[in-house]
């Protein structure tokens, strides 16, 4: 029996374990929304194409499965770039499946709706892989190739397009579901014997665990622990070992503190890292005058400006195992330096009266919380200091959107966290300006009826930008602006919303919010915290 292209490709995603699609329906992909009506995949109406993106990331980061996103030619592809880059920047499978005009049109600059002079290359700037149907035995082959780009080696978010006549066209092809992908590459048995031979001469290790090494951390505590040595976490890999091991130096490698043990330690194993400007915020390379054994699924990572005496391509956990039997349990660094706990307690000790302020908010959202709850957080000041001081004692329970760094993140994500994962507790922590820049998708967690808290930091500012303004003796232009009245607003969308003046109110608005049906915004007022309760 004959399909559109537009029900083929849908039958296609269904085939191969798609759910959910996040998406706006426009002339030139009603074809796609046909062949959802006659399915049982999951759509999800955002409120702009960018909200779609961050919320198919955010159900990607929470369970570990990659969701599709529907958008039209030409805006519906340039709106949702912006949250694409972010998934790229932190290895997020994301799936974007794209209209086109009619091929007769294409490249022609005809003036025709939505046209750009080349989608597909626009594309191909951001995405891991950006392909082009121009049949429907494209569509089959080009949507296999995107997935396998999803479940195979460091993930990429993938394009499809697909042009407008071309999905209404009938085919008679039947889905079918894909081989499943390639294993991970594995580590050469010479590189795990020179890693061996280094750990074995090392005194003073530390290791380096970023989001690829989330799925490794019973090998990372036990390598630490057989070496005696330190283990410090990039913000996606916060939790791969309990916060209080005492191993366990957290995500503090932007402070002086760790960043003179990197300086000091003669082996350096950086596990599923780039060790990126956003993981140090201080320059561009960790400063360091040790060896480096460097363990990545991408062997790009391998030869950039790390140079690693031993790089290993392969995954975590069958690299950090197989090394692990090479080396033999010993007294060293760690035992004669002090544990992590105490060099934790010296960088705190340093924290100025604002990151006091923030560590009081933290502490008290995360007395809130259960135990396994999950945070999604935005680019702001309350944010940054979270990376270091939220506790977690497994991965996967803080997302923070680094690398690329874009505002507007936290409450699309959060809600397609909620939407993956509905049972699970998860909030939203976003900055009174990064909420404005997503703040139409509050509507679509009211339409999904998610208890979802979302908990805003007021400080009438953009406080990052104007305290760095001010610390390179810049007048502090266009950094303080008129902020709506949240808590209207909020009503005005169907959102419960309070305001909290200190870390009680705080920690019970958050516990209340996750009992109650719908979303609830809980604005706290910066200013409340500045001083102890």
């Amino acid at each position: 029996m004959s399909v559109t292209v537009g029900t083929f490709l849908v039958d296609l995603l269904a085939a191969n374990d798609f759910d959910t699609v996040f998406g706006i329906p426009g002339v030139h992909n009603l074809e796609v929304y046909r062949g959802l009506a006659a399915s049982e995949l999951r759509h999800v109406l955002v409120r702009h194409e960018q909200g779609a993106g961050f919320a198919a990331d955010g159900f990607a980061r929470a369970s570990g499965r990659a969701a599709a996103v529907f958008v039209i030619s030409g805006p519906g592809l340039t709106n949702v770039l912006t949250s694409i880059g972010q998934a790229y920047s932190d290895s997020v499978p994301v799936l974007v499946i794209a209209s086109t005009p009619d091929r007769a049109t294409l490249g022609k600059r005809w003036g025709v709706l939505h046209e750009l002079r080349n989608q597909c290359l626009i594309a191909s700037g951001i995405f891991g892989v950006a392909r082009a149907a121009r049949s429907a035995a494209d569509v089959r082959d080009h949507l296999r190739a995107c997935i396998a780009s999803l479940r195979t080696g460091r993930a990429r978010p993938a394009y499809l397009e697909v042009p407008l006549d071309l999905l209404a066209e009938k085919t008679e092809l039947v889905a079918e579901r894909f081989a499943p992908p390639a294993p991970l590459a594995s580590a050469a048995i010479r590189q795990v014997a020179e890693a061996v031979d280094l750990l074995i001469g090392a005194k003073r290790p530390l290791i380096i665990a970023g989001g690829g090494a989330r799925c490794a951390g019973a090998e990372i505590r036990q390598m630490a622990e057989i070496m005696d040595g330190y283990v410090v976490t990039s913000a996606a890999g916060k939790g791969v070992i309990p916060d209080a091991h005492p191993a366990n130096l957290g995500t503090s490698l932007p402070y002086p503190e760790t960043q003179a043990l990197a300086l000091a330690a003669d082996l350096i194993i950086a596990v599923g890292t780039e060790i990126g400007e956003t993981d140090l915020y201080t320059s561009f390379q960790l400063p360091r005058s040790g060896k480096l054994i460097r363990i990545d699924l991408d062997p790009a990572k391998l030869a950039d400006h790390y140079a690693a005496e031993v790089p290993i391509w392969g995954d975590a956990k069958s690299t950090l195992a197989a090394i692990n039997r090479g080396i033999q349990k010993r007294s060293g660094w760690r035992s004669t330096n002090g544990s992590a706990g105490a060099i934790r307690a010296k960088i705190e000790a340093s924290f100025s009266p604002a990151a006091r302020a923030l560590q009081r908010a933290i502490a008290a959202i995360q007395a809130g919380l259960p135990a396994d709850a999950i945070v999604f957080s935005d680019m702001t000041q309350i944010a940054y200091h979270g990376n270091y001081a939220f506790r977690a004692d497994e991965p996967g329970l803080w997302f923070h959107p680094s690398g690329y760094g874009t505002l507007g993140f936290a409450l699309p994500a959060a809600i397609g966290g909620k939407i993956a994962m509905p049972a699970r507790a998860q909030i939203a922590l976003v900055g009174d300006y990064g909420l404005q820049f997503t703040i139409n998708e509050l509507i679509t967690a009211v339409e999904a009826r998610m208890n979802l808290p979302i908990v805003v930091w007021n400080n009438a500012a953009l406080g990052q930008i104007r305290d760095d303004m001010i610390a390179a003796g810049i007048p502090p232009i266009g950094v303080v602006g008129p902020n709506p009245d949240f808590q209207q607003l909020a009503r005005a969308y169907g959102v419960a919303a309070v305001q909290v003046k200190d870390p009680k109110s705080l920690t019970g608005a958050i516990a209340k919010a996750l009992t109650v049906e719908g979303p609830t915004l809980i604005e706290i007022l910066a200013a409340d915290f500045s001083s102890p309760a």
